[in-house]
């Protein structure tokens, strides 16, 4: 995966080795313009990691889903390298009520009601223009806290109050798509094979006061044309890269207008037992609805694998996280057993938490615009003096806080460093 020999006086410096990095290098590489990668962890990938350490089988910490799977490259990607791609557009669904008791008729409708009325809400403030918080266009209604917990924790990292319906609104559709057998993290891996990347290099520092830039790393200085930063805005938010001269105004308020949300992801190791909840189901279940958010819900045996994950997010999440990951893992099992019966604790093997929050290369999981403020994506995607440029999930697009937004980002970045190169 790490090349035999480095550039020595590259083009480009790429800063980051995600999906942003790596569709970038290959972009490069194919217009002839040479480029060295630096990455400040020990493997390649960024926020797409599949290990399968933990419990001998894949697991995907971070994205897990090829969503909007026509348009999504990483569907052609994936089976190019022989990944297996299985479907879960149409996957099966268990819903609970408030006691933790199979939901009826009656809670399914009411609960798809609230659904429906939630999103054209959102939706039709966002077509209106009005980039406002969703909490303040959205009906009051049976289910409404259940739906914001998926719509808002789970899905973009933020509660209600904190969902811009801007953002929302030019997000692309997300279906079809597929879960990977194999991890999705396995298949971003696989782009960086051949690529001259630099791992265990943490960037300091850039330098582009000159005709060119300056990279201090960890490892020594690189002098280039140009480089690319495709770190997370949690970490440019929090100083890790010292900028000679210092950030425009204008970049810096992008930064801080598109805070880090936050997605844990919980998988729990079973012996086999499947606890009477279907392959690749979705397992969701009712939520107090002064409660919004405070929830964990799940995905069970993906794929087939002897798990279920599950996912809590938003401010509860961050809340949650900073108690450590033997309090998430405890939290997320209490719920399964509420839904499934305390015999599941017979069949638990055992648990773990993904570290996104405190993890200093990401410090969250993918940026979330403020409300009033999702032209800042753009602002954040712009590039300085044609010497700094910006990719990454923030500047993704209609499909940001993605993979394919990253892959997107970063390829159509490196098309313009190299027309400006030439």
């Amino acid at each position: 995966m790490l090349a035999q020999s480095l550039p020595t006086n590259p083009d480009v410096v790429i800063i980051g080795a995600g999906a942003a990095g790596l569709s970038a290098a290959r972009a490069l590489t194919k217009k002839g313009v040479s480029f060295v990668m630096v990455e400040a962890a020990r493997r390649i990938g960024g926020r797409a990691y599949t290990e399968s350490d933990s419990f001998g089988v894949p697991v995907d910490h971070g994205c897990s889903w090829i969503s909007g799977a026509n348009n999504n490259p990483f569907s052609n990607i994936g089976r190019a390298a022989g990944f297996d791609l299985v479907d879960h557009t149409s996957a099966p669904a268990h819903l609970f009520d408030l006691e933790g008791k199979p939901a009826s008729d009656t809670e399914w409708a009411a609960y798809e009601r609230a659904w429906g009325a939630i999103d054209r809400a959102m939706a039709r403030a966002g077509q209106a223009g009005r980039d406002v918080p969703a909490a303040t266009v959205i009906p009051d209604m049976p289910y409404g806290a259940t739906v914001q917990s998926w719509m808002g924790a789970m899905d973009y990292g933020v509660d209600f109050d904190q969902l811009s319906t801007a953002d929302y609104w030019n997000g692309a559709e997300d279906q079809p798509s597929f879960l990977v057998r194999q991890g999705l993290g396995a298949v971003v891996a696989g782009m960086g094979d051949g690529l001259p990347v630099r791992l265990g290099t943490s960037v300091t520092a850039i330098d582009y006061s000159g005709p060119g830039v300056r990279v201090e790393t960890t490892d020594g200085t690189i002098r280039a044309k140009a480089c690319l930063v495709t770190v997370s805005v949690g970490v440019l938010a929090a100083g890790h890269i010292r900028f000679t001269p210092a950030l425009p105004v204008w970049k810096q308020e992008a930064i801080a207008d598109i805070p880090m949300g936050l997605l844990l992801k919980v998988p729990l190791l079973f012996d086999g037992a499947r606890l009477g909840l279907e392959e690749n189901a979705w397992v969701t279940y009712r939520v107090p609805e002064d409660s919004a958010g405070e929830a964990c819900f799940f995905v069970a045996w993906p794929t087939g694998h002897p798990y279920v994950f599950g996912n809590i997010g938003g401010r509860f999440g961050w809340a949650l996280s900073a108690e450590g990951p033997v309090a998430v893992v405890d939290y997320a099992m209490s719920q399964l057993v509420r839904l499934v019966g305390s015999d599941a604790r017979k069949h638990f093997l055992r648990g773990l938490a993904t570290d996104w929050a405190e993890n200093p290369l990401t410090l969250g999981a993918y940026g979330a615009p403020r409300p009033g403020r999702s032209a800042a994506r753009t602002d954040l995607g712009r590039a300085l003096d044609r010497r700094v440029y910006f990719a990454g999930e923030a500047t993704g697009g209609s499909v940001s806080a993605l993979v394919n937004g990253a892959y997107l980002s970063g390829r159509v970045t490196a098309q313009k460093i190299a027309r400006d190169l030439s």
